[in-house]
Formats: C-alpha cells, sequence, structure tokens
C-alpha cells in the first residue's frame, strides 16, 4: 500500500516539486537563515516543554540530553515506518535512563500529547477568530473543551491516586475472579504503581510553563513557514490565514501512511493557502522549502545527532571490552562489567537544572 502511494505521488507530483526546486533559487537568503532559525527554536520548546513536566515528576534532567533526545526521537518518528511506536519507545528509555519511574514517564507522554494538541487548537480558533469565520468554531470550541475536561480529570487523579487504585481494584478483583486466580493476584503491583503515582505533583506552575512551551513550538514552526513565504518573496499570506492553513495542514500529519506525514501535509498546507487567495505556483515553492527545513532538515540533524551519541561512547566502550577480555575470571571480571555498565547508563553528573 505504502509503496503504492510512493509510486502515485512520484508520478503526479514530482513534475510540479520539480517546478518548485527552480523557484528556490530566488531564494533570500536572510529570510532562509530566520526559518532556519525558527525550526530549530521549535525543537528547542519541545524540549524544554517535555523537560519541564518531567522537573514537575520530580526528574531533573540535562538541557543538552533533552534537546538531543527530542531530535532523535524526532528522526524515528518521521523516518520509520510505524515510527511512532520506535520513537515512543527510545523517549521511555531515555527517560527510564534519567531516572523517571514508568508511572511518571507514562504521565509525562500524555500530559505533552494533551498540551501539543490543545496549543493547536487554539491556534486554528484564534486564526477563524481573526478571519472572522463561523465554519468549524463551534466544533474547535467543543474539541478544545474537551481536551482540557481530560487534563482536569487526569490532573485529578494525579492528585487523588486512591480513586484510581479503588476504580483498578475493582477491575482487578474481577479479572482474579474469571481467571479463577488468587483475589491477592496483582494487587501488590497495583500498590505500587499508586505509591509512584503520588510522587508525581505538577503545581499550576508547572503546566502554565509547559503550556507555554508547547504554543511556543507550534509558533515557531508556524514562523518557520512564514519566513520560508518572506524568503520567496510570497504576497496575500495574513495571520489568519497562515494560523488557519498551518494548522489545518499539521491537524493531517496523521493521516498519511508516509512517515512525516508526506503528501498528506503538504497538500493540505497548498490547498489551505490556494484557497486563502495565494497562487498555486506562488504557493507550493514556499511549502517545499518549509518542508526541506523542518521536516528533511531537522530529521537529518537528529540522525547526525543519533550517529554522533554512538561515535562518541564507541571509543571508550571499545577500551572496556579489551580490559575485559584481558582480565581473569571472578571478582575482576564482575568489576570490568560494573564499569561497562555504568558508561553505557546515561551519566547523571551531566544533570542540571
Amino acid at each position: 500500500m505504502i509503496a503504492l502511494v510512493v509510486v502515485v505521488e512520484a508520478v503526479l507530483v514530482a513534475p510540479a516539486v520539480g517546478g518548485a526546486l527552480t523557484s528556490l533559487r530566488a531564494v533570500d537568503v536572510d529570510w532562509l537563515g530566520v526559518a532556519v532559525v525558527a525550526a530549530a527554536a521549535s525543537m528547542s520548546m519541545f524540549a524544554r516543554e517535555r523537560r519541564r513536566l518531567l522537573l514537575a515528576a520530580g526528574v531533573r534532567t540535562p538541557a543538552r540530553g533533552s534537546v538531543v533526545a527530542v531530535y532523535v526521537a524526532n528522526a524515528l518518528h518521521a523516518t520509520l515506518p510505524g515510527g511512532a511506536a520506535f520513537s515512543t519507545a527510545y523517549s521511555y528509555r531515555w527517560m527510564r535512563g534519567r531516572g523517571a519511574t514508568a508511572p511518571a514517564i507514562t504521565w509525562v507522554l500524555a500530559a505533552g500529547g494533551l498540551l501539543s494538541t490543545a496549543s493547536l487548537l487554539a491556534l486554528g480558533l484564534s486564526g477563524t477568530l481573526l478571519a472572522g469565520g463561523r465554519v468549524g468554531l463551534l466544533q474547535q470550541g467543543l474539541e478544545i473543551a474537551g481536551i482540557l475536561v481530560v487534563a482536569g480529570a487526569a490532573r485529578h487523579l494525579v492528585r487523588h491516586p486512591q480513586l484510581l487504585r479503588t476504580a483498578c481494584g475493582r477491575v482487578l478483583a474481577r479479572a482474579n475472579r474469571l481467571r479463577r486466580r488468587p483475589p491477592t493476584a496483582g494487587v501488590a503491583a497495583l500498590d505500587d504503581l499508586v505509591v509512584q503515582l503520588q510522587a508525581v505533583r505538577p503545581r499550576p506552575m508547572d503546566w502554565s510553563v509547559a503550556t507555554g512551551f508547547a504554543l511556543l513550538n507550534w509558533s515557531f514552526d508556524m514562523g518557520c513557514l512564514a519566513a520560508c513565504a518572506a524568503a520567496l518573496h510570497l504576497h496575500g499570506l495574513t495571520l489568519p490565514l497562515l494560523l488557519v492553513a498551518y494548522t489545518a495542514g499539521m491537524a493531517t500529519s496523521g493521516l498519511s501512511p508516509l512517515p512525516g506525514g508526506i503528501g498528506v501535509v503538504d497538500a493540505t498546507l497548498v490547498l489551505a493557502l490556494v484557497a486563502g487567495g495565494v497562487p498555486v505556483a506562488s504557493a507550493l515553492p514556499v511549502v517545499v522549502l518549509y518542508r526541506l527545513i523542518s521536516l528533511v532538515g531537522v530529521v537529518a540533524v537528529g540522525w547526525l545527532l543519533c550517529v554522533a551519541e554512538q561515535v562518541r561512547r564507541s571509543p571508550s566502550a571499545g577500551r572496556l571490552h579489551r580490559q575485559d577480555s584481558g582480565t581473569s575470571q571472578g571478582t575482576d571480571t564482575g568489576r570490568v562489567k560494573c564499569r561497562w555498565l555504568t558508561h553505557s547508563a546515561p551519566r547523571h553528573s551531566e544533570m542540571s537544572s
């Protein structure tokens, strides 16, 4: 199925994309630099959002390591089939290595997803209001209200984990009866989960700061699109049109079977700009340049950072391997293996506030 989509897009879209790439020769270098900086700032804001949520869960992570982890996870998400599973697994292992518990990680990922979705919907709602439109206004308002209700319920459960313990305890008791297992089976694990959830105590300031970073994440990425338009001397791109077109494109990113939302996001952005009065011959080069920076460029940086991290660790790994092979069995070998494990684990001494 994916191969068929690739072939269809290559046949139908390639000529138009080729013409758009030709138009990039007239790009304004100064605005191109602004677009690159905006894309980098967007990734930095996403890393800060996750770092703040981890701090709310009692886990301090290094600033540089957080940014690197976000770039690598984004590269996995955008390039591999089923990339969401790979990027989530990578982020889980990274946070676990920094001392976060499994419940804390689950809370961070869920809270981050809710904040990002609510922030994107808020941008779209702002664009609709500025444009004076009424179509979809009620729907977007209901979606934001629904997300706020879910977020409030999640916050209430975090503050009162005994409610979760009671509800899950009843489900567990019924499951044990159906499976003919002892009534106490799984109770210890459930109690441990509740104890760990009690350690997650986000304050109102944590929610506010994380929400601000989520908004800045989308805003800087949208700024990258606006800078690309300026770099190609696009006229007629108003703020309401920019907000509506951008949120429409990002909202459809999960509908494409290809990594990175290829095909769907690009087409939605172009169609939204054209619907706002921008000629298609001018809209397509802007979208191509934006995607080259925000998708291809950011993914390339992510893979380069991933390779750099592996190269940085490999010399020490080789020395430890040689030391391991040259020592005798017993206590000395055990000490060498412990040093190998210590080197492989994240260095907590690098963590900063």
